[in-house]
């Protein structure tokens, strides 16, 4: 069991951490900033340094402090915790999230999905053409990494009462599936629109139930989409 000084009403205390959530989230951050990591450099006003990509920093500074909002949440998560966990002076994380909230919250952002999908766009996006099938499922793992990624915040979100981060939830969901349904009409198309629907429909369930539960892995939403788009997609039958 691992251990973390959290604030609370009756100031700072440790709190005993499940290690086993700890390590799953600790595991999903690696291969995300695997995967999308880039080199940054700060820029302080030097001449000659390239300025700071802001929103992929953001991204980096929540997925470190995330396996934290997942083991405390909203209330007794400490903006100094949280400083630590990210490698950040205080006054450097407040530089990037001013407030509590805006840390909390920021997978639910209309700025983290756009970016998190251009990335996602600007790797996959030749498989289109030549392996459609393929950038399908490639595109559905990286939606259920989102989703992982995601789950703290929404929890965080309804831990303090907003609601209308679920509206945000889900348009997320209904963006990233028209990018999802224009793939699968290049994989079949004589599949029909109401076939295309039924798929996107059945993967926004399973998608949605992945974020409420906590239990359930990114390998098996990535496994329980898979398994929807093989029940839609015709095979050739086998020769006996």
């Amino acid at each position: 069991m691992g251990r973390i000084h959290v604030s609370g009403r009756g100031g700072c205390r440790e709190e005993e951490t499940c290690h086993r959530s700890t390590m799953r989230a600790a595991v999903l951050v690696d291969e995300l900033c695997r995967d999308c990591r880039e080199e940054l450099t700060v820029s302080f006003g030097k001449p000659g340094r390239p300025p700071e990509d802001h929103t992929l920093r953001r991204r980096e500074i929540y997925l470190a402090v995330m396996p934290l909002i997942d083991d405390v949440g909203y209330r007794r998560l400490s903006m100094k915790a949280a400083a630590r966990a990210a490698n950040l002076s205080i006054g450097g994380l407040y530089h990037y999230f001013p407030t509590k909230r805006e840390l909390v919250l920021h997978p639910l952002t209309e700025d983290f999905g756009r970016r998190y999908c251009a990335d996602l766009n600007a790797v996959h996006a030749p498989l289109l053409d030549t392996d459609p099938e393929r950038y399908v499922r490639l595109k559905l793992h990286g939606i259920a990494r989102c989703v992982a990624v995601a789950r703290p915040a929404f929890h965080a979100a309804v831990e303090m009462g907003l609601d209308a981060y679920r509206e945000s939830v889900e348009a997320g969901l209904t963006h990233s599936f028209d990018a999802v349904e224009d793939a699968l009409r290049h994989i079949e198309p004589a599949l029909p629109e109401d076939a295309i629907r039924a798929i996107s429909r059945s993967m926004r369930r399973v998608l949605m139930a992945a974020i409420i539960d906590r239990t359930t892995t990114e390998a098996e939403i990535v496994t329980d989409c898979n398994r929807v788009l093989d029940s839609f997609l015709p095979r050739p039958a086998l020769v006996p």
